[in-house]
């Protein structure tokens, strides 16, 4: 149930070409890795190569860990073409050490990194929001709210779910402006529905028209939640 309502609000966002229900890329840790002993993962270069997307260097993984400061674990990777530049870029979501995702109480941040892929197989940081992702203790029953990223053809989507009886799905979608290489919110919204009718949906959506010019480093979910 909870798969298929999140593709309900996925499909909102087939107008600008992002299809979350499409494969990708994409490595969610089981557990957090710590930043010194991040592995070569050759599974995720293996699988981006089967699925006809580009492909980093067999130790792209290692290449990571100058990016993730102290105290953080690397808790996902997701792979796409961030800037239009068709080389591999990454986004990295990161985890406090002393996060108790257990916890509904944890409200720590959650940074979001985007990495662009250089010609030489090195990655740079292009840009750092930590009010993008939701922390794990702010989905309510459901648990940690956080599903994933969706990197597509310079846009980029967070994606969330949670409640308790009240489900919500929201997701966040990035826009890459090429003219001065940075990335503002391009459309948000998400649907809600009563775990007992869950075929009664609700769907707001917001785009450019409805926000104005939010950019990446300056977006913050709380804030946005609240207007």
């Amino acid at each position: 149930m909870r798969n298929k309502y999140a593709c309900i609000i996925q499909a909102l966002f087939l107008v600008v070409g992002l299809n979350a229900c499409q494969k990708q890329s994409k490595t969610r840790m089981e557990a957090p890795v710590p930043a010194d002993a991040v592995p070569a993962n050759q599974k995720l270069v293996a699988s981006a190569a089967r699925k006809g997307e580009p492909t980093a260097a067999p130790d792209s993984v290692q290449q990571l860990a100058p990016f993730i400061p102290t105290g953080y674990n690397l808790l996902e990777v997701t792979s796409g073409d961030l800037n239009l530049d068709a080389l591999p870029d990454k986004a990295l979501v990161l985890q406090r050490v002393d996060a108790d995702t257990s916890a509904m109480g944890d409200t720590l941040t959650r940074p979001l990194l985007l990495l662009l892929g250089q010609p030489n197989h090195r990655y740079q940081l292009a840009a750092r929001n930590d009010r993008a992702v939701m922390c794990s203790g702010c989905g309510g029953m459901m648990g940690d709210p956080y599903q994933g990223i969706t990197i597509k053809k310079g846009f980029f989507s967070v994606e969330h779910y949670g409640g308790s009886g009240w489900r919500w799905t929201h997701i966040s979608t990035f826009k890459y402006a090429p003219a001065n290489k940075q990335w503002y919110l391009h459309r948000e919204g998400g649907d809600s529905f009563h775990a007992a009718d869950p075929e009664k949906v609700e769907t707001h959506v917001e785009t450019v028209r409805d926000f104005g010019r939010i950019p990446f480093s300056d977006y913050n979910y709380e804030k946005r939640l609240e207007e």
